[in-house]
């Protein structure tokens, strides 16, 4: 960077860099209130594409990401010397300006337009300030994937906070508990828990990409397609593009490190014995029971039973089970119980596995949303190891509002009075809340500046919002519809961006946009005191009262409610006095009671 200049209120910064992008600023001018980016295209005599979503992304991630800017408004101005003129307008979204144009010619136009926003009574910060100032960007799960994928590690795409220190203190506990049982030919199992968002793929990811080769191969497991599917999509294509290499090659590799859960259990359980000695399982408490174990796999053997019976065939394994809470959305997902069954079975069988686990996979609660490993009392105590190490307690998605998870928990678990107090101690509204499908995809246009994501999301059961002009979402086994939808750029129809087809809970678990549109459908309404959830049974909607399927659409809902990095809009439709499964009163009361636990009307 060069030397700063500053006179009276304000100083000027050549060459920032900003490191995590990977760029420099060419121009910041600082102000009471105010950061204004400049960025310079000598000779040019257009606004390209690339250079305008590269400036709108720096606006973008100064506002989202770098400390000192983030309580001032931003203006990023992008000047092409002999580009033609072009209106000079300021407008904002959330602190931030859309792009300024601006010429030669007309770019003190522009900074006078800018400098005339400075707020007198706001703190001047100086230049130094500035540029000492934390920058803490938060990847999205596919640019952390890709990142690992070449080669990087957990600290140099962290944020270097309270979050990113727990990650590494996680993996390196991690890295250390597998290089232990290979050197004592062990068998050990570990339990990783966190809430939804708090860096727990991320961690499997960093396992299980960077022991890809070498003496501990690994593999990151996962029963969700679309999520294997996106990540490894992703991870080719990206390194296609930076290596030059045949996208089916590089697609090959990614596929031995991110693999389908089901299929591995298919080859592998009368098989050969894996490769792989080091089994990442994501979203562990999902596994699924013997009822399902007997359909899918035809033997009455739960999903964690056949997983050790597999891994047992090796001479030494590490099998490390991420686990979070409220994300069981599908039926005969048992839990951490089932672990602890097939654990207690296989000692009893003399075939003992040392269990390193987070102190709340052992004793249950609200952290793994149920009971822990050791409720049946069934496992020996001297096979257990305590590591809080492996327990992830702050959210790294939801980026601008760490409370949003337990906001989410809270309305879900129907205690309005509680979520609107939580709502009242965050910095901004846990989400906003519009009646009308077309306000709502608007609040969506103007965040998708600066190659930010977004994107339509509606429950599976919410299947009467296409009386209100939302179309059925792709099912989950529908991954070329589900992999454009979030890899392509808002351009191509096919893309979330494009905001024409919506994502379920099931295309989208494990997934992240920057900014959603939650569609409210009538599978989950609001009776006077609790949430009550319903299915369409044609014509019309029947309670749902099974225990399990309730607990589902509940949880089905707070996948919903937990994709939006940056922030959410939720579209809570008018209904229709003419159609019996769209009355209006129900969508009023679903209404009210969002506003009542803090939600920001639009």
């Amino acid at each position: 960077m060069l030397a700063p200049y500053a006179s009276g209120a304000w100083s000027i910064l050549l060459e920032v860099p900003l490191l995590r992008l990977a760029k420099r600023l060419d121009a910041v001018l600082l102000g009471p209130g105010l950061v204004i980016i400049i960025e310079f295209k000598t000779g040019a005599g257009s606004f390209a594409a690339p250079d305008r979503l590269q400036t709108e992304r720096y606006g973008q991630s100064l506002r989202d990401f770098h400390e000192v800017s983030q309580s001032r408004l931003i203006v990023p101005i992008l000047c092409a010397e002999l580009a033609p003129k072009a209106p000079v307008r300021l407008s904002f979204t959330d602190g931030v300006a859309d792009l300024m144009l601006a010429n030669a010619a007309t770019l003190g136009e522009a900074l006078g337009l800018a400098a005339a926003q400075t707020d007198p009574a706001a703190v001047s910060v100086d230049a130094a300030a500035f540029a000492l100032s934390p920058y803490r960007p938060t990847p999205t799960i596919v640019e952390a994937a890709q990142a690992l994928y070449a080669g990087h590690q957990i600290a140099d795409i962290g944020r270097g906070d309270a979050a990113d220190t727990e990650l590494q203190a996680a993996g390196s506990r991690l890295q250390q508990i597998a290089a232990d049982a290979e050197a004592k030919r062990a068998k050990v199992i570990c339990f990783v828990t966190g809430a939804p968002g708090a860096g727990k793929t991320l961690l499997g990811l960093d396992l299980a990409l960077r022991s890809r080769s070498g003496t501990r191969p690994a593999a990151l497991l996962s029963g969700n397609r679309p999520l294997v599917h996106v990540l490894t999509e992703s991870l080719a294509a990206d390194h296609a593009k930076r290596t030059g290499e045949a996208k089916a090659k590089a697609r090959y590799e990614a596929d031995a490190a991110i693999q389908n859960l089901l299929a591995y259990l298919k080859e592998h359980t009368d098989g050969a014995p894996p490769p792989e000695h080091v089994i990442v399982f994501d979203e562990a408490q999902r596994a699924w029971d013997e009822d399902v174990g007997q359909e899918l796999m035809g033997r009455p053997n739960s999903e964690p039973e056949l997983f050790l019976n597999i891994l047992d065939r090796l001479d030494w394994a590490c099998l490390v089970c991420l686990v979070g809470p409220g994300q069981e959305i599908n039926r005969g997902e048992g839990g951490l119980p089932l672990w602890g069954e097939a654990l207690a079975r296989a000692a009893q069988a003399g075939r003992s596995w040392t269990i390193v686990a987070a102190p709340q996979a052992l004793d249950g609660g609200p952290d793994v949303a149920g009971p822990g490993l050791l409720s049946a009392n069934k496992i020996q105590p001297d096979l257990v190891q305590r590591e809080p190490r492996l327990h992830l307690a702050n959210a790294i998605r939801a980026y601008r509002n760490p409370m949003h998870g337990r906001w989410v928990a809270t309305l879900l678990n129907g205690d309005i009075a509680a979520a609107r107090a939580l709502a009242d101690a965050m910095p901004e509204p846990p989400a906003y809340l519009t009646r009308y499908l077309d306000v709502a995809k608007e609040w969506l246009r103007q965040r998708r500046r600066g190659g930010r994501s977004v994107g339509l999301l509606t429950s599976s059961g919410a299947v009467r919002l296409i009386g209100d002009g939302v179309p059925p979402a792709p099912r989950s086994n529908e991954l070329g519809p589900i992999g454009h939808w979030f890899l392509k750029p808002w351009t191509d129809f096919r893309s979330s961006g494009a905001l024409e087809t919506p994502m379920s809970e099931f295309g989208c678990q494990g997934l992240e946009l920057d900014y959603v549109g939650l569609c409210w459908g009538g599978d989950l309404i609001w009776s006077g005191s609790a949430w009550t959830p319903r299915m369409m049974r044609a014509p019309r909607w029947q309670m749902v009262h099974a225990a399990d399927k309730q607990r589902f659409r509940l949880n089905g809902y707070r996948v919903l409610l937990t994709r939006g990095r940056a922030g959410s809009i939720l579209y809570v439709p008018r209904g229709d006095q003419n159609d019996p499964t769209r009355p209006p009163h129900e969508a009023e009361a679903v209404a009210q009671i969002l506003l009542a636990a803090g939600c920001a009307p639009v």
